[in-house]
């Protein structure tokens, strides 16, 4: 629940910056606080997204038939970390600039870097604003909705430990 809220507060600070312009937001009071609110709402998406992840990975998650749930997840997980990167880029500052300029050599060693331009302002401003939201909010959602349809990964024990049968449990001394 944690990491959907942060996910909304993301978008609703994201549509505000988005419609008010980085000019705004880079003297405006007001625009400062909407891009630190969006700023720091994606370290706590981040964050409850790992400790999601690593409490899953721990209990299994992925049993039950349930694998489609978690590469869903992952896949939700990979994307918002190309929309942080994309978001970091936007931000015209020098900062932004020098992280655009070493991620590019990145993307092109892993062969993308035909197809998206780091260093091109337009089109992170239009991947980071609208493509990589919209995919990420789709991915969260047929998540969700696979969590629903197979509900919640029974404990390890339960899977592992049965009862023994009645007729092998010893009768109690006293208890005639």
């Amino acid at each position: 629940m944690l990491t959907l809220g942060a996910l909304g507060v993301i978008v609703a600070s994201g549509a505000v910056l988005a419609f008010k312009g980085p000019a705004w937001y880079h003297i405006s009071h007001t625009g400062l606080f909407f891009n630190s609110l969006h700023f720091w709402s994606v370290q706590l998406f981040f964050l409850f997204m790992v400790i999601h992840m690593i409490g899953n990975y721990f209990m299994a998650a992925w049993r039950g038939n349930r694998a489609a749930t978690w590469i869903t997840g992952v896949l939700a997980s990979i994307i918002a970390i190309g929309s942080a990167l994309t978001g970091y880029v936007v931000q015209t500052n020098f900062d932004s600039q020098w992280i655009a300029y070493q991620s590019k050599d990145g993307l092109n060693a892993i062969g993308v870097g035909a197809w998206f331009n780091v260093a091109n302002l337009g089109q992170n401003l239009l991947m980071h604003v609208f493509l990589m939201p919209a995919v990420v909010a789709l991915f969260v959602v047929i998540h969700v909705l696979l969590v629903r349809v197979h509900g919640v990964v029974p404990p390890i024990e339960a899977a592992t430990v049965e009862a023994p049968p009645a007729s092998t449990v010893p009768e109690q001394e006293g208890a005639r």
